[in-house]
């Protein structure tokens, strides 16, 4: 496929100009499209290489803007005259390091999808004895983590038992790809480019515009938050994987040209505990009281319901005792030139570091029931429709002004 889209379609259908202050691509062959990208709205830069363009010495070039992006394909002998020479120099990632991003970015729902798309084609390539085998091996070691739970007085349904080793196996898979794609990580500045490199097999390489860095993020989880350590992210693009926080500072200071503020810091109340909380604490009641309803008219497959009750009561106490964690550790401050807001978004704590010159505008919001208890939402816009919001801070007149960006 990768063949046939460079050495064929590309070369009836796609022409590419390149100049230093453009980037021309033109598709079609009798319904003919012209993208011209001026560079200076340009904000990523993605090439990559998968074994095959590699074997073919071919690779896959996408432009983005905050509109959008076009990609096509390119020779490795052909250049790109606005992209900067690699110096060579650079800030390299250990392995514990790039393992440790790989933790952290990985999710559980893609993998899933990716482990049943893997089971599929491995029946259909293999044959359903292959399938067959390896539902086998799952129900197998369903059996055995029952064991172990009935060893601790757990009772656990076979179902129940059998959908948590199938999501620990696609999650494990999803981890590796993740982690082995991260290794030899690599990260430079040259020419106004930020440029991220890593990848063994399939070779990835990212050019963030320095000067049209919307905002770059910082992801923590529980996890992190206990190692002191989180990744960095700007465009949707891993920068550098478990940095500690010093670290990071530097580095975004440094590279990205975006100091975090220190001053004007505003944090939420004890008080507001309960505001941060109130969904988990919802589904806790909720789940509590169905957990009680089936003790006592003891219902068919009772068992099952119990099971799925439970993990439920204890999910949504996890949820609630993290955003607790989290409300702790949220904050907005503005100096510098630069906003910064701590953010719950999920199941993850975000700390945004955004420049007045990319901030579009600032909410100050109040709920009916925010307005008894002197309290707002802040939300920052910047450009790219990038919406950051941070929940129930003390509100006062000089707040909204505070936030808003001076021009």
């Amino acid at each position: 496929m990768e063949f046939l889209l460079y050495f064929v379609l590309r070369r009836i259908f796609v022409r590419t100009e390149f100049s230093r202050e453009m980037i021309t691509v033109t598709r079609g062959l009798i319904f003919r499209r012209r993208y011209d990208i001026p560079l200076s709205a340009v904000t990523k830069i993605e090439i990559r290489r998968t074994p095959v363009i590699r074997l073919f010495r071919g690779r896959r070039v996408e432009v983005s803007t905050l509109s959008g992006g076009v990609y096509f394909y390119l020779h490795i002998r052909e250049e790109m005259p606005f992209l900067p020479e690699y110096s060579g120099a650079s800030v390299r990632a250990k392995p514990i390091q790039s393992a440790a991003g790989a933790f952290v970015d990985t999710r559980a729902l893609s993998g899933v999808v990716t482990f049943a798309l893997l089971l599929n084609r491995t029946g259909s390539v293999f044959g359903s004895d292959s399938f067959s085998r390896i539902m086998s091996a799952m129900l197998g070691a369903a059996e055995e983590v029952q064991k172990v739970l009935g060893a601790l007085h757990i009772g656990v349904p076979r179902v129940t038992a059998l959908a948590a080793v199938f999501v620990s196996a696609a999650w494990l898979l999803a981890f590796v790809r993740k982690a082995v794609g991260m290794m030899r990580f690599r990260l430079s500045c040259e020419g106004g480019f930020i440029t991220v490199r890593h990848g063994v097999f399939t070779l990835y390489e990212y050019r963030l515009v320095r000067n049209n860095l919307t905002a770059c993020l910082r992801c923590d989880t529980l996890t992190t938050l206990a190692l002191g350590c989180a990744s960095l992210y700007a465009h949707d693009v891993l920068i550098f994987p478990a940095l500690r926080r010093r670290a990071a500072d530097r580095l975004l200071t440094k590279m990205c040209g975006l100091p975090p503020p220190q001053e004007n810091r505003v944090k939420p109340p004890f008080s507001a505990l309960f505001g941060h909380c109130a969904a988990p604490l919802g589904w806790l009641a909720v789940f509590a009281g169905a957990l009680l309803l089936t003790f006592i008219a003891e219902p068919i497959a009772a068992d099952l319901i119990q099971s799925l009750l439970w993990s439920g009561a204890v999910i949504s106490l996890w949820y609630a005792a993290t955003y607790a964690v989290y409300m702790r550790k949220s904050m907005a401050a503005r100096s510098g030139g630069v906003t910064g807001l701590a953010f719950r978004r999920g199941a993850r704590l975000y700390t945004a570091v955004i420049p007045d010159r990319k901030t579009v505008y600032t909410v100050t919001g109040r709920n009916i029931f925010q307005r008894f208890s002197g309290m707002c939402d802040i939300t920052i816009a910047c450009a790219g429709r990038k919406r950051y919001k941070l929940r129930n801070v003390p509100y006062y007149r000089e707040i909204s002004e505070m936030f808003t960006p001076e021009r």
